[in-house]
């Protein structure tokens, strides 16, 4: 799905979890209905036939959406942790991202609308950038939440550390997930310098909270 397929499926998704109204007995093929989770079993699946072709075949897989920064990274980076249990470590996972998601240009201000006025030449109240807003990291890591929650033994993280990324993305407290792009972190922004980094923050202050006790 696209990107207005993401946004469409999170928010009826939303609806329905904060719903006062909601049958208990149906609600889980309403949360089917939103199709949030055929989007997360097809980015999987897609994950899958990527690591299979790698792992088994030992063949070179290009994946490619329609602009690379999205659902490029999402795939990429799911294959990654499929193959490589390095990318399952804590080093490991902030390294995936840093790498596939920013350093490849996924655009953390466009997609989760952080601030407003982001072209000083456009008029804020204008909306243009309104139909790009799709939560696509939180969908990875709900991806990764899915695996973390299959084979426990296999990652240092649980799904705490998961869910404090999520938080993290939209509270702007920490660098790595802000701008467009490497250029706009580092050359206009001064990211690095001026903020502080999440993974340090997740190694430092939270890690008993966060480790796994079951990792092998």
């Amino acid at each position: 799905g696209n990107i207005h397929a993401v946004r469409d499926a999170y928010q009826k998704m939303s609806a329905l979890s904060l719903s006062t109204s909601s049958n208990e007995a149906h609600f889980g093929a309403q949360l089917e209905d939103t199709k949030w989770l055929s989007l997360i079993r097809a980015i999987l699946a897609s994950s899958w036939e990527a690591a299979y072709w790698v792992h088994a075949h030992r063949m070179p897989v290009v994946v490619h959406c329609s602009h690379g920064w999205d659902r490029t990274s999402q795939v990429a980076a799911l294959a990654q942790l499929l193959l490589d249990p390095y990318f399952r470590t804590r080093q490991g996972f902030a390294c995936l991202v840093e790498k596939d998601f920013s350093a490849f240009g996924h655009p953390f201000h466009l997609r989760c609308a952080h601030g407003e006025g982001r072209n000083d030449n456009t008029n804020s109240n204008s909306g243009n950038d309104g139909g790009q807003i799709a939560p696509i990291f939180l969908q990875f890591l709900d991806c990764v939440y899915q695996l973390v929650s299959l084979f426990p033994e296999c990652f240092e993280f649980n799904t705490k550390y998961l869910l404090l990324c999520s938080e993290h993305v939209y509270s702007c407290r920490f660098g790595n997930f802000l701008c467009d792009s490497e250029r706009e972190r580092e050359e206009l922004a001064g990211i690095r310098q001026r903020t502080f980094s999440i993974w340090d923050y997740l190694e430092n202050e939270r890690k008993e909270e966060t480790l796994n006790p079951s990792y092998t």
